[in-house]
């Protein structure tokens, strides 16, 4: 399976402004002016793609990344999509422009491509649960920022912190090591390890309490626990009252939410009525037509462009009040779940709360020392028993969790063996073999080779997970500026050459400063982007005036 990007457009509703770029399968490069090509826009049109997709970009401050609409279409073993997003509002079409869902959670978005891309990375989080991760997770082999040639540290995509140890887990899960299963297993003999743990800790208490009753049983009476099981029902009746107040705030909060998600309805509405009115009134100025007393204008200039700001203004307003739709709709599900289970535990404390406290009285009484003795020995019997079951699982699992590590170690094998033909290729000897033993392993170089051994090392990578997780789909190569640091021509013309071949069996975009056909083996096909704009002026008007119709379809759609 394959996922190939077909054209992105940049929009600026604010400035009426846009840009589109075109791609094909195969080999793409971004290029501009050796002499003073710098600053042209390469780079933003690279962040822009995987940012798109729902990963965080590195964009530069002076990009206000936030008042942006891209609009990207791709296609997915030869079925065309477009993606839409503006600010945290993603919406996934069909090629006809039919909307397949909408989401305004990168996490939420990432669950939902999985259906048409049959991958995403899975991780636990901070809490041990098994989640599907944002974004970001399933591209990271596919993209180097410009500014973030940094070996095999992770770096070109914003917020990638909050999953515990993630580069190896990413890692190893693109590579067809690690996963679902992997990670359950995993967690599933921490849980034993600590269920064990505690039995071995209960085990021991209930041996000092045999020996008290022991000692107890040769003529020492009991006191009566009446009194502690008073306290329990006091406690019960506590947690009951708190579950009382929590149930009354979160009823509220969901009609304060309900009430949010009317007037955010009615609000769209009202929006989408001014944005249609406009149209009419425009419809009217073109044939010199005044829309409000019906006589004939000369000069309708002014007045078509008071309505075509209405519109425009109307586009960022309705992007933010679907947001807002979305979010309360959310909020809405979550308060709804909680009321949920608010209402059982309600429920339960409810039974509780009904002990017959004659009858417990009753029982307290009636209980001996003896009937409490046999009742220790008999869990005690069954804490021993919990112990070597533990002791049993942790075998089977540990038996499954090692075959993992067996795949592994082929994979390291394949690894090691990459990267020294790199290394002999670019005369790498600054990183030492030793340093290619473990996947995992820092692999920086310095100067010149900084960015080498990056390529390399991403490479490699892409290699391996063909190699290794052949069913995986297999995203865009996006390498920005490769070449971006102080170097020979010799190394300029190999690493060029290098990435090309390396990379020829699918889609592969490059940004190069000054690009010569001659740096590419002749046989291959290439697709040249050259931008020509002014510094700092990527967008421009005609483009948002040729496409305003794209944006306006896509922005209207729910």
């Amino acid at each position: 399976m394959r996922l190939i990007f077909r054209e992105l457009f940049i929009f600026s509703p604010s400035e009426k402004k846009a840009k589109k770029v075109e791609f094909t399968d195969g080999i793409n490069i971004i290029t501009s002016s050796q002499e003073d090509g710098t600053d042209r826009g390469k780079s933003v049109i690279m962040r822009s793609l995987y940012h798109t997709m729902g990963a965080e970009g590195c964009f530069e401050k002076n990009w206000e990344g936030k008042d942006k609409v891209y609009v990207l279409k791709i296609d997915i073993d030869g079925i065309g999509y477009y993606i839409y997003r503006s600010a945290e509002l993603f919406k996934f079409f069909s090629e006809d422009k039919e909307v397949l869902f909408t989401s305004v959670s990168s996490r939420e978005l990432s669950e939902k491509l999985k259906s048409y891309t049959n991958f995403a990375v899975q991780l636990p989080n901070r809490s041990e649960k098994l989640e599907v991760t944002p974004p970001a997770y399933n591209y990271l082999p596919f993209y180097i920022d410009q500014d973030h040639y940094e070996g095999n540290n992770y770096a070109a995509f914003k917020n990638l912190g909050q999953y515990v140890g993630f580069r190896e887990n990413v890692l190893f899960y693109h590579l067809g090591v690690y996963n679902e299963e992997y990670f359950e297993l995993v967690h599933s003999r921490d849980e034993i390890k600590e269920k064990k743990a505690q039995s071995e800790s209960q085990l021991e208490i209930f041996k000092a309490m045999i020996e008290g009753l022991d000692k107890k049983l040769a003529g020492v009476s009991v006191s009566s626990s009446y009194e502690a099981l008073r306290k329990d029902v006091a406690i019960y009746q506590k947690e009951y009252a708190e579950v009382l107040d929590k149930l009354s705030k979160s009823k509220k909060k969901l009609i304060d939410l309900r009430n949010h998600l009317y007037e955010t309805e009615q609000m769209l509405k009202e929006i989408e009525d001014v944005s249609k009115e406009s149209e009419k009134k425009i419809k009217k100025l073109r044939k010199h037509i005044c829309p409000e007393c019906g006589t004939e204008l000369a000069d309708t200039i002014q007045l078509k462009s008071k309505n075509y700001n209405l519109i425009e203004d109307a586009i960022l307003i309705k992007n933010d009040l679907q947001i807002s739709l979305l979010e309360y709709q959310r909020q809405i599900e979550k308060e709804e779940k909680m009321y949920k289970e608010l209402l059982e535990q309600m429920s339960a404390y409810e039974k509780k709360l009904k002990i017959n406290n004659e009858k417990t009285d009753d029982v307290l009484r009636q209980k001996g020392l003896s009937e409490l003795r046999d009742e220790v020995v008999s869990e005690q019997i069954d804490v021993i028993d919990a112990i070597e079951a533990a002791k049993a699982e942790l075998k089977a699992v540990g038996t499954k969790i090692n075959a993992y590590g067996t795949k592994k170690k082929r994979v390291e094998a394949q690894y090691y063996e990459h990267m020294m033909t790199a290394r002999t290729q670019f005369g790498l000897n600054e990183l030492s073999p030793d340093s290619f033993k473990k996947i995992t392993n820092s692999v920086n170089a310095s100067g010149s080779n900084k960015n080498i051994a990056t390529i390399v090392w991403y490479i490699t990578i892409l290699e391996l997970r063909k190699m290794f997780n052949k069913e995986a789909i297999e995203f865009p190569v996006v390498f920005d500026s490769p070449n971006n640091v102080e170097t020979d021509n010799q190394k300029k013309y190999g690493l060029v050459q290098y990435i090309t071949n390396k990379c020829d069996s699918g889609q592969l975009i490059l940004s190069l400063l000054g690009f010569n056909e001659k740096d590419i083996e002749p046989d291959k096909q290439v697709h040249i982007i050259t931008l020509t704009n002014d510094k700092y002026k990527l967008l421009d008007s005609e483009s948002y005036e040729l496409y305003k119709d794209l944006l306006d379809e896509l922005c209207d759609a729910s």
